[in-house]
């Protein structure tokens, strides 16, 4: 396995396990760490980590399926998705205090007057940014008591995972890049012509599509190109979504207050910027991704490949670009 694919914390898991046994390995370590000093980095992974871990059991579970890892899979999932609930307010506060750095580091390098930090919008990102910090501390106290009273549970289902697939899992899984293509191709088909309105939607669909391609990426070129072309589109949209998220954050906090010269209108401006971004690297990408499904002839399935199993990706599956 290319561990260089896999996100911050799933590198310590041993090397001689099959790929999935890694993550669900990984997965436990960074449970642990988060239980112990749930910093940034293991936070982020964990939040990351759990979502990846989810569509490539329900991908196991389309290859080797007991009547005991469904059930095991199922008790699993419903616990791991509350535990990506507690996780999200610290990983939602990280995100948007490095957004708000980003402007200020930004605008501080320009000598022009123009260009520069008003001091009112200055004045109220120090005070969205200590409101945010307040959010952090309090999510962190939250996460601990959670991860306290589901904690072994989490560690114990994943562990019943583990123990009713291995007798059944092939030695050497196929490649998901065809059944990653699949997904990608519906989603086209059904979101053709991408705005505002529609980019979060394809992108929930999209991690489907990544998550499924990363799993064979180091063992098929086929997966490896559309794990970089997924990712590219991935990255885009998420940065839209993060700036759209804090936009939307910094309205409810400066609620009747937004100036001129104030935070919002800089962060308007950002969300406009990234969204063209993200809507250019959307028509390049997919382009090249459709043409790949052209020459492999796919025919489109007539449901995604894991929503028998419930995994429709959600609101509470998507990690912002950082820790991604």
């Amino acid at each position: 396995m290319n561990l260089a694919l896999l996100p911050p914390g799933e590198q310590a898991a041993a090397p001689h396990l099959p790929e999935w046994r890694q993550r669900i390995d990984a997965w436990r370590a960074l449970l642990a760490q988060c239980a112990r000093k749930p910093n940034r980095k293991s936070v982020h992974a964990l939040r990351a980590l759990t979502v990846r871990l989810r569509v490539g059991l329900a991908n196991s579970l389309e290859q080797a399926a007991t009547p005991a890892a469904e059930r095991a899979f199922q008790r699993w999932s419903k616990d791991a998705k509350k535990l990506r609930k507690a996780l999200e307010p610290v990983r939602n506060a990280d995100v948007y205090l490095d957004r708000l750095d980003s402007i200020r580091d930004s605008h501080g390098k320009t000598p022009e007057s123009e260009s520069r930090l008003s001091p009112l919008c200055a004045r109220e990102i120090a005070k969205f940014q200590d409101r945010l910090l307040r959010k952090r501390m309090t999510g962190i106290d939250k996460l601990k008591i959670f991860i306290g009273a589901h904690g072994k549970r989490l560690n114990r289902l994943s562990k019943e995972i583990e123990a009713a697939l291995a007798p059944v899992m092939p030695a050497k899984a196929p490649s998901n890049a065809q059944a990653a293509l699949e997904v990608f191709a519906r989603l086209t088909k059904e979101l053709p012509c991408l705005d505002a309105a529609n980019l979060h939607e394809y992108r929930k669909g999209l991690k489907q599509s990544l998550y499924l391609s990363e799993i064979s990426a180091a063992a098929d070129p086929v997966a490896e190109r559309l794990t970089a072309a997924f990712r590219k589109i991935q990255d885009a949209a998420g940065e839209w979504h993060d700036w759209h998220a804090l936009t939307l954050e910094a309205g409810r906090f400066f609620r009747g207050h937004g100036k001129r010269d104030g935070l919002l209108p800089v962060l308007q401006a950002r969300e406009k910027q990234a969204l063209q971004r993200a809507l250019g690297q959307c028509r390049r990408s997919t382009a090249r991704s459709m043409k790949k499904a052209g020459e492999l002839r796919l025919s489109l399935p007539k449901k995604p490949v894991t929503a028998e199993r419930g995994l429709q990706l959600d609101d509470d599956d998507l990690e912002a670009q950082i820790g991604r």
